[in-house]
């Protein structure tokens, strides 16, 4: 995204364009607190306490320890009975997890710890940085491009230079592309730290395909480690198909590999 950025700024103003582009774009730490009033405000979800549901805390204790944590992030609850979801919050110096409460009566215990285990491993990899840098990209890709067509045309009488247009028109679908596989590789690593953390690949797997059940209203399709199709390349998140045979690969890769350390021993 950045070498896009980088070409759409060259096509605008040359070598001093593109490093305006691509120095215009550097990424800001998101500022934003969350406090309490906050999450009611945007996701009218409040706030959980050990003193509730200690068994919860307790697991969301046992994954930040493994996952190197030294702050605790925020539980919260919004009462949605018939929902089904998480979402994680800020980066490793301060976080939030929202869970509804149809996910909470909804999972067993372990399947929790997997949900719980896949939202930390968010937090600890600072996803939401990564992915608001990558929106940012997008958006500078988009005003640059529009620049660079408007430009293009002004100094050719209307008629922009074809190869030069055509990637200037192509550039903010491609800035797209490249931003929703950011975000699936991103959500195929949570995974893997999320099984890195909990060392239960069984739960994690049931969890997703309850996940599945209740959004798509069907069980998870025959296993694949790669859904080869090109609506995959529109998806913001892989396949559950996709997800859970990545998840049996990497869980079989460690027990073969534990057999061989052991063998060794």
């Amino acid at each position: 995204m950045m070498l896009l950025l980088a070409v759409c700024g060259w096509i605008v103003g040359g070598t001093e364009g593109a490093r305006w582009a691509v120095t215009g774009s550097t990424a800001r730490p998101n500022g934003a607190a969350i406090s309490r009033e906050i999450m009611y405000r945007w996701f009218g979800a409040l706030p959980l306490r050990p003193a509730e549901l200690p068994g919860l805390f307790n697991i969301l204790a046992n994954v930040c320890s493994r996952a190197g944590l030294s702050r605790l992030p925020d539980l919260y609850c919004l009462a949605a009975p018939r929902e089904m979801n998480a979402y994680a919050l800020g980066g490793p110096q301060g976080a939030a997890i929202v869970l509804t409460e149809g996910l909470l009566r909804g999972m067993t215990p372990g399947e929790i710890a997997g949900i719980l285990a896949h939202e930390v491993a968010h937090i600890r990899n600072n996803d939401a940085w990564a992915m608001s840098w990558a929106d940012a990209l997008h958006r500078a890709i988009e005003w640059t491009s529009l620049t660079g067509l408007a430009l293009l045309r002004a100094q050719n009488g209307g008629f922009a230079e074809r190869p030069l247009a055509a990637l200037l028109s192509a550039a903010p679908a491609i800035g797209q592309l490249l931003r929703l596989a950011l975000s699936r590789v991103r959500e195929l690593g949570a995974d893997a730290t999320a099984l890195e953390l909990t060392g239960d690949s069984q739960a994690l797997i049931a969890a997703l395909d309850k996940l599945e059940r209740h959004h798509a209203g069907s069980a998870v399709l025959p296993l694949i480690a790669f859904e080869d199709s090109p609506m995959r390349l529109l998806r913001s998140h892989p396949a559950t198909s996709e997800r859970v045979g990545a998840l049996r690969s990497l869980a079989h890769y460690s027990a073969v590999n534990l057999k061989f350390l052991s063998f060794r021993g």
